[in-house]
């Protein structure tokens, strides 16, 4: 099966449908690893069509504190105004739908969490350091998740050293490039990026590149384990002008 994997759409509608639409139902099924709401100006968009699409979806911090089931003093000052306006503007519906989430899952053996494993809410998986942690305190052979806005792998192969030791091997997400399976007993965290605001140096959202915004995902194989760092890009002008009305920009 042919996997499509969003993560961090934070109510950019248009990001999310030039997803799809480069995808042409390419897939079988989509699985969603959070942050569907939070920073954009669509979220009752994102979320039904979320809710539409997805075959599994997570909650990230930003779907749990704007549903109302996280303090959100620990924010920052861009990201608390952005859950207090979406809180304003969710339906009740799906305000329901967002509080039916939970940030860890599962999908045909492949372990889903929105941020690192050990801690699906918050950990950043950013470093090999980071990933140690992940791989250390939670057992796993497939991790996807989220939450950095960073497409990245983390790849730790079956014990390499005569002591037991296990490298991590570090790969930045350059669209098109495979993350292959491995030999067995290898383990991996890969990490799709952002839909709606990448953090990467390259595709990171700034007034120059608007009319060519970036929009990260992945695809993944179950039958092989290949992963596959994707990229698409799109219009943002309308949604920058629809953040700037919002006070969100």
């Amino acid at each position: 099966m042919r996997v499509l994997v969003v993560s961090d759409i934070h109510a950019n509608i248009a990001a999310f449908e030039a997803v799809l639409k480069q995808e042409k139902n390419g897939y079988d099924a989509v699985l969603c690893l959070g942050d569907i709401v939070g920073y954009g100006p669509y979220p009752n968009e994102c979320v039904e069509l979320v809710s539409e699409v997805c075959t599994v979806t997570l909650a990230g911090n930003h779907d749990l504190a704007a549903s109302g089931g996280m303090d959100i003093s620990a924010f920052s000052a861009r990201a608390k105004k952005a859950v207090k306006w979406t809180r304003s503007r969710l339906s009740g519906k799906n305000r329901l739908f967002l509080e039916s989430l939970v940030p860890l899952g599962e999908y045909q053996g492949v372990l889903l969490s929105h941020g690192g494993p050990e801690n699906p809410v918050w950990s950043y998986v950013i470093s090999e350091m980071d990933a140690a942690v992940s791989f250390g305190m939670v057992n796993f052979n497939d991790c996807l998740f989220g939450h950095t806005h960073i497409p990245s792998a983390f790849i730790q192969p079956p014990e390499d050293g005569t002591d037991g030791t296990r490298r991590i091997e570090v790969r930045s997400g350059v669209p098109d490039s495979p993350v292959e399976q491995g030999p067995p007993g290898t383990r991996r965290l890969l990490n799709p990026g952002s839909v709606g605001f990448p953090r990467d140096t390259a595709d990171a959202h700034r007034d120059s590149n608007l009319d060519h915004a970036a929009a990260r995902y992945g695809t993944f194989d179950t039958g092989t384990g290949l992963w596959i760092f994707r990229r698409t890009e799109y219009d943002m002008n309308e949604t920058a002008m629809a953040m700037m009305k919002a006070g969100l920009w």
